[in-house]
């Protein structure tokens, strides 16, 4: 008669045992490395902000360039519109009063990459996290503000240039640690060559974002890409035409999040 006891009280443990181990475990997945030798607390915003038919989010990789960027803010300033600058560590370094007048002026600055050299940050695990982290601690050092928890890898991040066991660990780790990789969904095609005509890229753009209630451009703010600029407000003209509403990483809502993992965009 004393076995049914035993193992009551056995099955007891066990569920005790289980209950304390999930409690501990999510407790742990809120404490994230931050990169910096640092553990932060990973904060999730309230999803109360409203909720719009259509969105774009214009995004910007590889400046902050000497004599683009500058033009590009201007341009979205002189329309109200916000964007997205994922950032180049080396050419911050270069410009640092540029990237310091994105931050002012209210863009979201997420990290890129450092080098911008594939061989090299993609090498290995540690190369990457490198890269990453010094690029991270330039725009802390230039802005005075953390880059937002959204990165984007170079060449997307299905990119053929790292071998794809070194790129399923960089993205299991970013995720690991609170990081969010970004891709994007329409492509302006601004980095096909080293100059396409304004024309194919607003074009691409306007293709691109037909149909589509939840759109992330891909465009470039880099020296050569004059075009970009020149193509810039008119694409803001016909976004705003069609109803699209502007919306920046820095202030996505939990549901544009999950809209976005879903369709691939977020941590494919």
């Amino acid at each position: 008669m004393k076995k049914p006891v035993y193992s009551i009280i056995y099955g007891i443990f066990i569920y005790l045992f289980v209950i304390v181990c999930i409690s501990l475990i999510c407790k742990w997945d809120c404490v994230k490395y931050n990169f910096t030798g640092e553990r932060k607390n990973i904060v999730l915003a309230k999803d109360n902000a409203p909720t719009y038919s259509k969105e774009v989010f214009l995004t910007f990789d590889d400046g902050p360039s000497v004599n683009n960027t500058t033009k590009i803010l201007n341009i979205l300033q002189q329309n109200g519109v916000k964007a997205t600058f994922f950032i180049v560590g080396e050419k911050a370094k270069e410009n640092p009063s540029i990237l310091k007048q994105l931050s002012d002026s209210g863009m979201s600055i997420g990290v890129h990459t450092y080098s911008h050299n594939y061989k090299e940050m993609y090498s290995s695990l540690d190369a990457y996290l490198e890269d990453f982290r010094v690029c991270k601690n330039i725009i802390k050092n230039i802005t005075g503000k953390d880059s937002i928890v959204f990165v984007r890898l170079p060449g997307g991040s299905d990119n053929l240039v790292a071998s794809v066991s070194n790129l399923n660990i960089i993205k299991k780790t970013l995720k690991g640690n609170g990081m969010k990789y970004v891709d994007w969904n329409v492509v302006s095609g601004d980095a096909d060559k080293r100059f396409v005509s304004k024309d194919i890229i607003k074009q691409n753009v306007i293709d691109g974002c037909k149909n589509k209630k939840i759109a992330v451009v891909l465009m470039h703010d880099s020296y050569y890409k004059t075009s970009t600029v020149e193509a810039l407000p008119d694409i803001i003209s016909y976004l705003k035409k069609e109803g699209f509403v502007f919306r920046t990483f820095d202030g996505i809502t939990l549901e544009e999040e999950f809209r976005m993992t879903d369709k691939g965009i977020i941590n494919r």
